[in-house]
């Protein structure tokens, strides 16, 4: 079975076939999916609108040829496919908002071809070629679509944020729908949806130009930020190893020093210890020195002092004797010059004698106890020293004379 195709292109929206140009020896199908409408027309006349269905042996075909050749059958038989699913319209759009701002774009429309509308095609082949893609559907549509509806509507709006509102789709959509609805009627064609697609504007380029920049400014001052913390982490990290290195050299010298001091310390101590016992030993010895010589000391002023006592015991009973013996010669002597007085042989020869007398008689006594001291001394057996007689002790050593 040989199936004849009228939609060679997916671009195609309709196509109008006249079945008298299909000339083969064999008939051939037509076979209609869910989303195709065919229109058979016989001598000007709508016969049928067919979809979804299979024309057997429609076209094609010995006898069709033959009986076309001898006047049997429709002279003027034609066939219109059409598409009858929705198809995307894109219109270049253009224009200026109230501020001067340059907007362009496109503009997508939906349209649809509804089964029953798809005899007023025939409006446009009359006019046109018999196929229909979808940009013929564009230039047919173009300018119209700019001058009534897109231009209008950008012309009104104060700047390019009110073409980013959704109060501009909604409105060009109803505008689109107004204005167009006779122009898509005429030849059957439906209007689902519509909606803009604005290229970014040259401020809006200036606007995410000046954006791009605060945030390359501001990634900038971050990295920034970041190598300078990285740089202040490195150098606390560096300042607190150097410290940390410090104080452990601090604390090695210091522990050497320590352990020097120590040394020297115990050092010290040690002579110290040494020095103490020796002075500890010196001071012994000078006690134990001090000491002897102190009992000798003692010892010697004891016996100098029974020495001088007997001295002075002596010299007492001498001084007692002189002194009674001077008495008795005073005595005499006064007697005699009173007796002398008395037989007037007082005269100044007498006198004088008497003087000379009495001067060498008090001379005497006064060598008498010298010569004493002054006797012959002799030494002591145990150390050698001189001492004087009468001494019962040795000054000296000490031992008992």
């Amino acid at each position: 079975m040989s199936i004849h195709r009228w939609r060679d292109s997916p671009d195609i929206v309709a196509r109008m076939i006249d079945s008298g140009s299909i000339q083969s020896w064999s008939a051939k199908n037509i076979v209609l999916k869910p989303n195709e409408t065919c229109v058979i027309m016989a001598d000007g006349k709508v016969q049928d609108i067919l979809s979804e269905t299979v024309l057997k042996n429609y076209v094609g075909g010995f006898t069709r040829w033959l009986g076309s050749k001898i006047g049997v059958g429709s002279r003027d038989h034609k066939m219109i496919f059409a598409m009858t699913g929705p198809m995307d319209l894109l219109f270049k759009m253009e224009g200026a908002t109230a501020d001067g701002g340059v907007v362009r774009g496109m503009l997508n429309v939906r349209l649809q071809i509804q089964r029953d509308n798809v005899p007023k095609l025939i409006n446009i082949f009359t006019n046109s070629g018999r196929v229909l893609n979808r940009g013929f559907f564009v230039n047919m549509y173009e300018n119209e679509i700019m001058s009534r509806v897109v231009k209008p509507i950008i012309a009104k709006q104060p700047d390019i944020n009110a073409i980013r509102s959704s109060d501009f789709a909604d409105l060009i959509e109803m505008a689109l729908r107004a204005e167009m609805r006779g122009s898509f009627d005429q030849y059957g064609i439906t209007m689902l949806r519509a909606f803009a697609i604005v290229n970014e504007t040259d401020l809006e380029k200036l606007q995410a130009y000046e954006q791009q920049t605060k945030v390359m400014a501001a990634r900038a001052d971050l990295v920034n930020d970041t190598a300078i913390e990285a740089i202040d982490r490195q150098q606390a990290l560096t300042l607190a190893r150097i410290e940390a290195e410090s104080k452990v050299a601090k604390a090695k010298a210091r522990g050497q020093v320590e352990a020097q001091l120590e040394t020297e310390l115990l050092e010290l101590r040690k002579q110290e210890a040494e020095w103490e016992a020796e002075r500890r030993d010196l001071s012994e010895r000078q006690d134990i020195e001090i000491s002897g010589k102190q009992r000798k000391m003692d010892i010697a002023m004891s016996a100098f002092e029974q020495v001088q006592a007997a001295k002075r015991a002596r010299m007492e009973q001498q001084s007692d004797a002189n002194l009674t013996r001077q008495q008795h010669t005073d005595d005499l002597q006064r007697e005699m010059l009173k007796m002398a007085a008395e037989n007037g042989a007082l005269t100044p020869e007498v006198m004088q004698t008497f003087l000379e007398q009495q001067s060498v008689q008090k001379s005497h006594d006064n060598k008498s106890p010298v010569a004493a001291e002054q006797a012959p001394s002799s030494s002591c057996s145990s150390c050698g020293a001189s001492i004087e007689v009468g001494w019962q002790v040795c000054p000296h050593c000490g031992i008992t004379l």
